[in-house]
């Protein structure tokens, strides 16, 4: 037996504030994936943290598999503390492989509600782009969107502890629309600013527009950047050098997709 599940990353947010008064996120899932293989072809469990052992635990009880013989093993291109949504698709990929090694499958709704029970989470198990609620789980509107847009990932350095991070009480996000464009997810960057700072963030959306690019996002709880380009840019690689070369607090990370 041997079950393999992969769940994307994201390239921070496109969005963070409130809709109709509830807390929301709006997802900038990528092509970059946490996977997990549950098997009986080796035993033990390898590669899990704290957050993906407590999912392990608990789906273990909810579905009463007290007798679990198999092997747990995850692996995955996404760093850590970073905003890119690694816990949230370590947790997802954990529950739901586990499941369907026992014959079960969960929902959507229902891996964002058990990862929410653990950490605010993003909304990487629902297909697209999505407007979702990061405390419950709980999908508020699919977003549309119609190109795989070019994602250049800079980071900015260091780690967050999103646990710790959470627990503040001085985020000012801004009310969102029912429109969502490059404009709004610059704005609500720049309304990060005074909750996580990132230095030179205006003048990189400035150079950015110089370059061509469409757009940048933030990671609201994390230490990413993303510059969007159109899917079909042929000087992209030239552009991130010409970013490199400019903003020295900036390491390039690596050049994906949006995932819709």
């Amino acid at each position: 037996m041997r079950v393999a599940v992969k769940m994307r990353g994201t390239c921070g947010e496109l969005a963070q504030g409130f809709f109709r008064g509830e807390p929301i996120l709006i997802t900038c899932p990528i092509e970059k994936f946490s996977t997990v293989v549950v098997s009986d072809e080796f035993v033990g469990v390898e590669g899990l943290g704290l957050k993906s052992l407590t999912m392990l635990e608990k789906v273990l009880r909810l579905l009463g598999a007290a007798n679990f013989n198999f092997g747990v093993r995850l692996t995955s291109q996404l760093p850590h503390g970073k905003g890119m949504a690694s816990s949230s698709a370590d947790m997802a990929a954990v529950a739901q492989a586990v499941a369907l090694s026992l014959g079960k499958k969960f929902s959507p709704a229902e891996l964002g509600k058990l990862c929410a029970q653990i950490e605010p989470t993003d909304g990487i198990f629902y297909d697209g782009i999505v407007a979702m609620n990061p405390l419950t789980g709980q999908l508020v509107k699919k977003i549309s969107a119609q190109e795989k847009f070019l994602i250049a990932l800079f980071d900015y350095g260091g780690t967050v502890d999103t646990l710790k991070f959470n627990r503040r009480s001085d985020f000012t996000f801004p009310a969102l629309g029912d429109t969502i464009d490059f404009a709004l997810t610059e704005k609500s960057a720049l309304a990060n600013q005074t909750i996580l700072p990132k230095r030179g963030l205006r003048e990189l959306m400035n150079f950015s527009r110089e370059l061509g690019a469409l757009g940048v996002n933030v990671a609201h709880s994390g230490t990413v950047a993303g510059i969007f380009f159109s899917a079909d840019d042929t000087q992209v690689n030239e552009k991130i050098s010409a970013v490199e070369k400019k903003f020295d607090c900036l390491e390039f990370i690596t050049l994906t997709r949006l995932a819709i």
